[in-house]
């Protein structure tokens, strides 16, 4: 059964160019995990939040969620 979890995509970008797309870990000691472009859906504003799904390897994202308040 595939591991299905929610994360917070921040945005990173340099002079309104978006170069990539990361997950920032709970612990330092861990590392990034890191996107392409062409690997994240659209969405306004510097993160959001989307259902990713454990890959060989790494995630993959699959779909955005919305905020809970």
């Amino acid at each position: 059964m595939p591991t299905v979890r929610v994360f917070k995509i921040e945005r990173l970008a340099d002079r309104g160019e978006t170069l990539a797309f990361f997950i920032r870990p709970p612990s330092r000691s861990r590392p990034w995990t890191w996107f392409k472009p062409q690997e994240v859906p659209q969405f306004d504003g510097r993160e959001a939040r989307f259902e990713c799904e454990r890959i060989k390897g790494g995630w993959r994202v699959l779909r955005r969620v919305e905020e809970t308040p």
